[in-house]
């Protein structure tokens, strides 16, 4: 097929029109389920609805912070992708519509999953509130992990084809473990982190092309890091929100957000003190956009139960350590003997530290006594002992591990048929995105070049050289 776009790349949609199609019949769809069984929280055409009381309530003290998750979404996660240098237009566009989109098809995943594992409520609407909306971008925040461990690497299309089943599963694991086995993860470092993170190592596993390794477009630059700083420093500052929100009550809220801020500068002093080790005194970049947030991940289970401020700068500064560990080490490794090509690092910001907060929940539920709680600790885990209650800890983390790469292999697999064709070109804004000449010329910095980045600018040693020159002509 022949193309009058002025860079010579043939768009993904021209190649394959099932994009247009499937994404105008799932939205059509959505529309439809939503007339059908979603309805509000509280009614508001209701005249008899008392908006003194509990309506008011939620919304003064949830739109705060669902106002700070959406910045997360949107800015944080957005961001914090963009330092792929000829790959940021995608990262940034494709976190918003993958956003989006599992915003609308979480709210009708959940219902559907809630009635079928509690087997109740079947007579009743799926009702929205302020915490549905809360807990939608929940969902987005696992499946947009998942997408960092794809990035460069598959096409809107197949991204979009990712999302619908990974939130299908999302919501199906969470409905598992909080309603059958009744875990404790208020802020998702087993739900939400090391779902998405093993849901998109294993689609990464089966996905990724050979001609990922090595790739020259699979690198940052220095403008491209810098806006990618701007998305780590919005995830960190509201990283508190994030794990705070569902708390049972002021108490657990105010203890999740002090947890979480230390935690946050536990592990952010730990990457600066582990990066300057393997540098020779200087920093790695990669290691500080990234892992200097490994604390908010590993806190994220016991946020509310941690007692002792000192633990959670612990769980800080070990989740600090073991995510600049994998970006120096460990990523290197899988690519070399295991052929898994982590574009992001999803295994050591969102993987190992969501396991290991998992495990660190398991611990600290299981030495809660009521001296610590100033209550009985059945009164807490309606009935069961701190122990038993870290028992259910491990067990929801295995069974959220296994549901994610169990999916994550089949979602790979079906990723790989042939009606669903990969990006001619990885890692390459220009098949996906309209750019005009002076674009692809001055603000895509593509990747040789020294040439472009420095023209009209008279280095020390082109002076150097032209002075030079100048005598040896006299």
């Amino acid at each position: 097929m022949e193309t009058d776009r002025p860079d010579g790349h043939q768009s993904e949609s021209q190649k394959n029109p099932m994009f247009q199609i499937f994404f105008i019949l799932l939205e059509v769809t959505i529309v439809i389920l939503y007339g059908i069984f979603v309805e509000f929280h509280y009614d508001p055409v209701d005249p008899n609805l008392p908006w003194t009381e509990e309506p008011q309530t939620e919304f003064v003290t949830g739109y705060p912070v669902l106002q700070d998750i959406s910045v997360m979404m949107f800015v944080g996660f957005g961001f914090l992708m963009t330092f792929l240098r000829t790959h940021s237009w995608s990262a940034v566009g494709f976190n918003f519509i993958l956003t989006v989109v599992v915003f609308q098809m979480y709210i009708l995943y959940s219902g559907f999953w809630s009635r079928c594992v509690s087997d109740d409520h079947w007579d009743l609407k799926i009702q929205v509130g302020i915490e549905t909306l809360v807990t939608a971008f929940y969902c987005c925040a696992s499946i947009l992990i998942s997408f960092g461990g794809v990035i460069g690497k598959l096409n809107l299309f197949q991204l979009l084809v990712m999302a619908f089943i990974e939130a299908c599963f999302y919501s199906l694991n969470e409905a598992i473990v909080f309603e059958k086995i009744h875990i404790e993860d208020i802020g998702g470092s087993i739900t939400i982190h090391t779902f998405g993170a093993y849901f998109g190592l294993s689609v990464a596993f089966i996905i990724s092309p050979k001609q990922t390794k090595g790739h020259p477009k699979n690198s940052s630059n220095y403008n491209s890091n810098l806006f990618a700083m701007i998305g780590t420093l919005f995830l960190w500052m509201y990283w508190p929100s994030f794990n705070c929100f569902l708390a049972l009550n002021p108490e657990d809220r105010i203890r999740s957000v002090i947890n979480t801020l230390l935690a946050l500068t536990g592990s952010t002093t730990a990457v600066f003190i582990t990066s300057s080790f393997f540098k020779k005194g200087k920093l790695n970049m990669e290691d500080v956009l990234n892992a200097t947030l490994a604390g908010g991940v590993c806190v994220g289970s016991s946020a509310d139960q941690i007692v002792y401020p000192f633990a959670a700068l612990f769980v800080g500064y070990f989740a600090g350590f073991i995510s600049c560990i994998g970006f120096e080490r460990l990523s290197g490794f899988l690519q070399r003997k295991v052929g898994l090509y982590d574009t992001c690092g999803i295994n050591n910001l969102h993987g190992m530290p969501g396991v290991f907060g998992g495990i660190f929940s398991a611990i600290f539920i299981g030495a809660l006594t009521e001296d610590t709680l100033g209550f009985r600790v059945e009164d807490r885990f309606e009935g069961r002992t701190a122990s038993e209650q870290g028992g259910l800890q491990m067990a929801g983390l295995g069974i959220t591990l296994g549901i994610a790469i169990v999916t994550g292999i089949i979602t790979g697999c079906i990723l790989k048929l042939g009606c669903f064709k990969g990006p001619t070109d990885l890692f390459e804004d220009q098949v996906f995105w309209e750019m005009e000449e002076h674009q692809i010329s001055n603000g895509y910095i593509p990747a040789t070049t020294r040439e472009i980045i420095t023209e009209g600018i008279e280095l020390p040693e082109k002076r150097h050289k032209k002075h030079r020159h100048d005598k040896e002509a006299e």
